[in-house]
């Protein structure tokens, strides 16, 4: 058999695709032809060459599949840990702010009322019986509920209001002042000298009334009644 037609089979052959008669012929004409026999070596080479390709291909894609994979958990994970700490921070915030920031209203049981009178200068005191609570005081004017008309004295100056607030003591302010008090100097003519929580000098009489807003109860007092210990009891 001519090599012309052997180069022409060896393709099928090599796949398997030839009868059992042209295998025999082949198989002959190899053993005698040793041209034909390099050219069958060279066409397995390459066909070798071409499936490594192929398997390399493969396995490119395969790696590039799984580096795909590995940067979707990762972007995953690194997603899902920042939402897991911005979740954190708005519970800790949130456990910061209810602690330390909000003011309630404070409970007339919750406060020590303490007093002094050096000479006609009167200092009322309201004190945490808790730790870690500091109360505040909100002086402000008071209002009729029914009407709304501002409520005055008698002398005509406006009716003080003091609401009572509490919160904890925040770890992150050095200052330990945890007591509100009251300022008070009390003149031989009457007249009542209210130092004011913005440093001011304010004129009142002491017949003029001051109201307490405890988150409880509210106390009207005159203020004449904070010259002596026995009318500081009815804040009590």
């Amino acid at each position: 058999m001519e090599c012309a037609i052997i180069k022409d089979l060896l393709p099928s052959f090599i796949d398997g695709l030839t009868s059992k008669e042209s295998n025999r012929a082949v198989g002959e004409h190899l053993k005698e032809c040793a041209k034909c026999r390099d050219y069958l070596e060279e066409m397995k080479a390459e066909l070798e060459s071409g499936k490594y390709m192929e398997i390399n291909k493969e396995q490119e894609k395969a790696e590039i599949w799984i580096f795909k994979k590995l940067k979707k958990i990762m972007e995953r994970t690194v997603f899902g840990t920042i939402v897991a700490v911005l979740l954190v921070m708005v519970v800790l915030w949130g456990i910061y702010e209810q602690t330390f920031i909000f003011r309630i209203s404070t409970l007339s049981d919750e406060v020590e009322v303490t007093y002094e009178n050096v000479k006609g200068v009167v200092r009322v005191g309201f004190e945490p019986k808790k730790d870690n609570v500091r109360i505040e005081g909100w002086m402000g004017v008071l209002y009729d509920e029914s009407s709304g008309k501002l409520l005055t004295n008698a002398s005509g100056r406006e009716r003080d209001c003091l609401t009572l607030v509490s919160c904890g003591i925040s770890p992150l302010k050095k200052d330990g002042n945890k007591n509100f008090y009251l300022h008070y100097v009390f003149l031989d003519d009457g007249t009542v000298i209210y130092l004011s929580e913005y440093g001011e000098n304010i004129r009142a009489e002491e017949d003029d009334i001051l109201t307490v807003e405890f988150g409880d109860k509210t106390v009207e007092i005159p203020l004449r009644d904070l010259r002596t210990e026995a009318g500081i009891e009815k804040l009590k």
